[in-house]
C-alpha cells in the first residue's frame, strides 16, 4: 500500500516535471537550500546565545520577532521544496538509509525543540544581558546545533548514493 502511494506520487505530472524539466529540480534544490539557510541560520543564532555566546543579547529577544519569523519561513520553504524533491524520486529516496537517517535526525531535533520550548524556556525573559542560561538550555542548544548540522550533512549525502554502494 505504502509503495503504491509512492509509485502514484512518482508518476504525477508534478513529479515528472521536477524530474524531467531543465529547471524544475535545480529550482527545488535552490529553494530548499535557501530554506535551510533561513532555518539553520536563525536557529544557530539563538542556540549560540543559549549556549552562552553573545550574552549581551537578551535571550528573551530571540523568542519572537524577525528571528522566529525567519525560522518559520525557512521551515515552510524546506517542507514545500523537500516534498517536491522527494516526489521526483520517491521510491529511490525512501529506500535510502541516509534519507531515513535524515528524517530520524529531524524527528529528534523536533523533540529537542519541544523539550526546550515546554520545559527549558520558561523564564527565558530572566536570561537577560550577561546572564548564562541554565545548564538544560545550554545542553539543548548544543544538541540542536549538532542535530541540525548532521541533518544538513545527511541531506547532502542523499545526492551521492554511490558512496555507500562502494563502501559495502
Amino acid at each position: 500500500m505504502f509503495y503504491n502511494i509512492l509509485d502514484w506520487l512518482y508518476n504525477t505530472s508534478y513529479a515528472e516535471m521536477m524530474r524531467d524539466s531543465l529547471w524544475g529540480y535545480p529550482i527545488g534544490e535552490t529553494v530548499h537550500l535557501f530554506g535551510i539557510t533561513l532555518l539553520f541560520g536563525s536557529i544557530l543564532l539563538a542556540d549560540l546565545r543559549f549556549i552562552g555566546i553573545a550574552r549581551h543579547i537578551p535571550a528573551g529577544a530571540l523568542s519572537g520577532g524577525y528571528l522566529l519569523r525567519a525560522t518559520w519561513i525557512g521551515f515552510a520553504l524546506i517542507v514545500l521544496s523537500g516534498l517536491s524533491l522527494f516526489a521526483a524520486y520517491a521510491i529511490d529516496t525512501i529506500n535510502s538509509p541516509i534519507f531515513i537517517a535524515k528524517i530520524a535526525l529531524i524527528a529528534v531535533a523536533g523533540v529537542n525543540m519541544l523539550f526546550f520550548t515546554f520545559r527549558v524556556s520558561n523564564g527565558m525573559h530572566l536570561w537577560d544581558r550577561d546572564v548564562t542560561p541554565p545548564t538544560a538550555a545550554r545542553i539543548s542548544a548544543a544538541l540542536s546545533i549538532a542535530l541540525w548540522t548532521l541533518t544538513i550533512f545527511a541531506g547532502r549525502l542523499i545526492a551521492y548514493p554511490e558512496i555507500f554502494e562502494t563502501a559495502s
